[in-house]
């Protein structure tokens, strides 16, 4: 079904799909590829404001020699953080004695208390980071954590009785991820809409330009084929001016009907000279003979025998004049009407041989009828008696004196088949299927030569059939198949 397709719509089907997930997957791409990069971005800032609000916690414990709970709130609602804590053990901060009393004691075992009261994510990850002192950077659904270790400097040691670099603390610091989100979602949307206004902008060019440059010069040459494959070889067609395949192929095809029109002219005026010849030819032989009749006639020195044999002798050139004249119209004009009615097959057959008989018996030619059939059929008597008489005037032109043509008929099956058999030369086998060209003579006969050809058209046009087996020095059988119905 798809073989059946306009090229139009093959395209259409083929590669406007493969366009499309073209464009969706490049766009899909895009969009991971921004997502990626907002996301990147999205870290870096989060990993700078962490470290800003590590380094203001840091300057608040060495300028107060504390983190209250008031500037832990104040840093988390001016940066925009939805949570802030600290995680240390007290035990392993060795605060110097100066800063050991029970309000900071308990306030830090708060803190701690708080810390340990978290989810498992900030319980596993946070003791992870104050064990080893690695930062980490977790994202859990719309929000971003940051686990930011204190190791101790050398402003640390003030009131840390600890080696440098020991973590004293880690700041737990999460802040939400919505409007990153939100401007990838708009991105998203963004980019896919940009993608499908760019998918339909780009398949209506195309339409236009396949259209414009591809499709209407096709249908010009379509026509064109059309009307020069029905004889219209007079046909004007445009002819592109592009230098592109299509318009190479217009000129190319104008080239070839001009040609062609010139070798159609060429074979006609040929064509129209061989047949001229060969009429004048086949006219010829029977206008002599009505010419030699009416001469010795008019010389008046016959006795009425002669006079009789010269004027039967004039009657059947004329007889055979007219009869190749009527072939002559009948196969050029190609108006071949039939008349299909019930017709007695015995009697079809005793027709033709009265029609035949004279002529075969002047050649000395034996004619045998062998009626196989006792019964009607629906066709053309005429058309059919003409054609079997054609084609046994044919065969006569391959048997020698003394020869013999039979005439029989039988049914098989459905089917009526009328033999014509005959004992001459044959037909070479080379020009078994010439037999019914017209204007095609193998032998010198009388005739035209379109009497096989036309026989043909008469019995094809009742719907039956011609078959020809011939073989040379032993005869030829010609079987006419005709169907039982009409």
């Amino acid at each position: 079904m798809f073989r059946n397709l306009r090229l139009s719509t093959k395209l259409l089907i083929t590669f406007v799909p493969i366009f499309i997930i073209a464009i969706a997957v490049s766009g899909d791409v895009n969009i991971a590829f921004q997502e990626d990069l907002i996301q990147k971005q999205a870290l870096q800032s989060a990993g700078q404001k962490a470290q800003i609000v590590r380094e203001a916690l840091v300057n608040q414990m060495v300028e107060n020699q504390q983190v209250k709970d008031e500037f832990l709130d104040r840093i988390q609602h001016v940066a925009g953080l939805t949570n802030l804590y600290i995680r240390m053990t007290p035990a392993d901060l060795h605060l110097r004695e100066f800063l050991e009393d029970t309000t900071r004691t308990t306030r830090l075992m708060k803190r701690e208390q708080f810390a340990n009261s978290k989810d498992e994510i900030d319980l596993q990850y946070g003791k992870e980071v104050l064990a080893t002192g690695e930062q980490k950077w977790l994202r859990t659904g719309d929000n971003f954590r940051a686990m930011i270790p204190f190791k101790a400097e050398k402003k640390c040691l003030a009131c840390h009785e600890v080696p440098m670099n020991q973590t004293l603390g880690v700041a737990h610091i999460e802040f939400p991820l919505t409007d990153v989100l939100s401007s990838i979602k708009e991105s998203s949307i963004r980019s896919g809409m940009i993608s499908i206004g760019f998918s339909f902008f780009s398949i209506l060019l195309g339409f236009i330009f396949y259209r414009t440059l591809i499709q209407k010069p096709i249908r010009k040459l379509e026509t064109a084929a059309d009307e020069i494959g029905k004889g219209n070889l007079n046909y004007e067609m445009e002819i592109s001016g592009a230098k592109d395949e299509l318009g190479n192929l217009s000129r190319t095809f104008n080239q070839m009907k001009n040609a062609l029109k010139q070798s159609q002219e060429t074979v006609r005026m040929s064509t129209v000279g061989q047949v001229a010849s060969s009429l004048i030819h086949d006219f010829r032989s029977p206008m002599k003979d009505i010419l030699s009749a009416i001469d010795q006639i008019q010389r008046g020195q016959l006795d009425e025998e002669k006079k009789m044999h010269a004027c039967e002798s004039a009657r059947s050139a004329v007889q055979l004049v007219n009869k190749m004249t009527q072939d002559l119209f009948d196969y050029t004009t190609g108006e071949l009407k039939v008349d299909k009615r019930l017709t007695n097959v015995p009697q079809l057959l005793r027709a033709i041989s009265s029609e035949v008989k004279p002529d075969l018996d002047r050649e000395n030619i034996i004619f045998e009828v062998a009626a196989g059939y006792d019964g009607t059929i629906i066709l053309d008597p005429d058309r059919t008696k003409r054609a079997l008489v054609n084609i046994i005037a044919y065969a006569q032109n391959y048997v020698a004196k003394g020869g013999m043509i039979r005439l029989s008929d039988e049914i098989t099956g459905n089917e009526l088949i009328i033999k014509i058999t005959d004992n001459g030369s044959g037909i070479p086998g080379a020009f078994t299927e010439k037999i019914f060209e017209p204007f095609v003579k193998i032998v010198k006969g009388k005739g035209v030569g379109i009497e096989m050809a036309l026989a043909k058209r008469m019995i094809e046009k009742q719907g039956g059939k011609i078959q020809v087996a011939s073989q040379e020095g032993k005869g030829s059988t010609y079987s006419i198949v005709m169907p039982m119905v009409g």
